[in-house]
């Protein structure tokens, strides 16, 4: 997975960074085909905000968290897409199992179908 932290209007310490990257290793926890992680973080007065996008096999998964303190940001941003990525696992999962299911169900002809009724109907 490759995590990519970006600071904008405040200088990156190595805490935040190193806070940042263990809370976004930990996602691999609930999926592991993340390829790329895109965490910015903003700071606007009092309001820290964090921004993260997920890429993953089919879709991007974005959510975006505000606070008054950039930890604080960072957490509920990594919760929010935990979240989304077992929303995201459940629903591939249950698409699989559809696909499976279908192919076991047997499928009659409809020329068989039909040609029972016409006999039905001739005698």
């Amino acid at each position: 997975m490759k995590v990519r932290i970006t600071a904008r209007h405040f200088d990156l310490t190595e805490d935040i960074k190193q806070a940042a990257e263990t809370r976004l290793q930990s996602l691999t926890k609930y999926f592991d085909n993340i390829m790329d992680v895109h965490l910015k973080l903003d700071k606007e007065k009092y309001r820290h905000s964090a921004d993260l996008n997920a890429t993953v096999y089919g879709a991007v998964l974005s959510c975006r968290a505000d606070s008054n303190d950039m930890y604080a940001s960072i957490d509920e941003v990594t919760t929010k897409m935990e979240a989304q990525i077992k929303k995201y696992k459940a629903r591939l999962q249950d698409k699989g199992q559809r696909k499976v299911a279908e192919a076991k169900q047997p499928t009659t002809p409809a020329g068989a179908a039909a040609g029972e009724e016409d006999e039905e109907l001739d005698a």
